[in-house]
């Protein structure tokens, strides 16, 4: 019996000193169930065993003290960056996005807009017995720049800008020239209020510079030149007298001019625009397309789409001045779009396969 159990002492310190680390894994999740366990037994021990305890009221509903107004909640945000989402999207891909995107976000600041109208006549109305505040100026020794609507030109002169990089041409010309003269206008006043300050140091008296006007010259030839530049984009202007590569590309059914290669189709980019909406090719026989891309830094390439919408061939784009072959693969008889995939809402035509 004494072997027995000397045995038995043995097998067991036997598992301790080499451990079958394999079963000991497998039982970690009814250690882990144990701890549970315990746990949940000593919280429901000290709830037990706990005195009385003192409960107050409910929960009080937060009230601002008398005199400070605070805004209600409001959707506005997120509908301003669900719009600012879509636009972002629609500069990318084109289309019914960017009208939507564009919508979305003219919709939600209109609306952002009456929200603090709302709340200002609230204001208003509630507290008719405030005099009104007037300041007395800064202490002495202290300088506080005045009003400036230059961080607005700024950003309408990037926003300018920005469309540029998308569409390319006379619009990006128009946002750099409006944001440089935006920059060297902000640089000028900040020049004549450092003037101001080293002239407080001799003198001990500190003005600020006169309080500036709208700027009304800079808005009016931003407009303006917008609205040009769009027209020469879009070739709207100058008016194009007629040529018989222009008429062909206008009559019905018109194809591309001959590019002087046998069987190559000729498709000329220029002002983010192509110069025919009208080819045709034979069916079921590869053709060439010569892409002349005349739009200086501004990429652009020759898509072609089924009547689906799926892209049955795919060209690379490429900034101009430049000239590339596509080598377009057979495609069967019927009616195709060619697009450029960087700019579909203004460059885009019918392919008709066939003969």
């Amino acid at each position: 019996m004494l072997e027995q159990v000397w045995n038995g002492i043995l097998e067991f310190t036997s598992k301790l000193v080499i451990p079958d680390w394999p079963g000991l894994i497998a039982l970690l999740p009814v250690f882990m169930g144990v701890v549970v366990v315990l746990f949940f037994l000593r919280v429901a021990l000290a709830y037990a065993t706990a005195g009385p305890t003192r409960r107050g009221g409910g929960r009080v509903k937060p009230l601002p003290p008398a005199g400070v107004h605070m805004p209600g909640p409001s959707y506005a945000p997120i509908f301003a960056a669900v719009g600012t989402f879509l636009l972002f999207i629609g500069l990318i891909f084109g289309g019914p996005t960017l009208l939507l995107g564009l919508a979305a976000l003219l919709l939600t600041l209109l609306y952002w807009g009456r929200e603090a109208l709302t709340d200002y006549d609230h204001l208003a109305g509630e507290h008719p017995q405030l005099p009104a505040v007037v300041h007395p100026g800064p202490p002495p020794g202290v300088h506080i720049p005045g009003p400036s609507f230059r961080p607005f030109a700024a950003a309408l002169a990037v926003s300018v800008l920005f469309l540029g990089l998308v569409f390319g041409g006379w619009i990006l010309g128009l946002g750099l020239i409006v944001t440089i003269v935006s920059l060297l206008g902000w640089l000028n006043d900040a020049r004549k209020e450092y003037r101001l300050v080293v002239e407080a140091d001799r003198t001990g008296h500190l003005e600020n510079p006169p309080p500036p006007g709208w700027p009304k010259v800079l808005l009016a030839f931003t407009a303006i030149g917008l609205v040009v530049a769009v027209a020469l984009n879009a070739g709207w202007f100058p008016p194009r007298p007629a040529t018989a590569e222009g008429e062909a590309g206008a009559g019905a059914g018109a194809s591309a001019p001959p590019s002087g290669a046998p069987g190559e189709i000729a498709i000329v980019a220029e002002n983010v625009k192509f110069n025919v909406s009208a080819i045709s090719a034979p069916a079921d026989k590869p053709f060439k397309i010569s892409f002349d891309n005349k739009d200086s830094g501004t990429p652009h390439d020759v898509d072609i789409l089924d009547a689906s919408g799926k892209k049955v061939f795919d060209g690379k784009d490429f900034p101009g001045p430049k000239v590339m072959a596509y080598d377009v693969p057979p495609l069967a008889a019927g009616t195709y779009k060619f697009e450029c995939s960087i700019h579909p809402p203004t460059m885009n035509g019918e392919l008709t396969v066939g003969g």
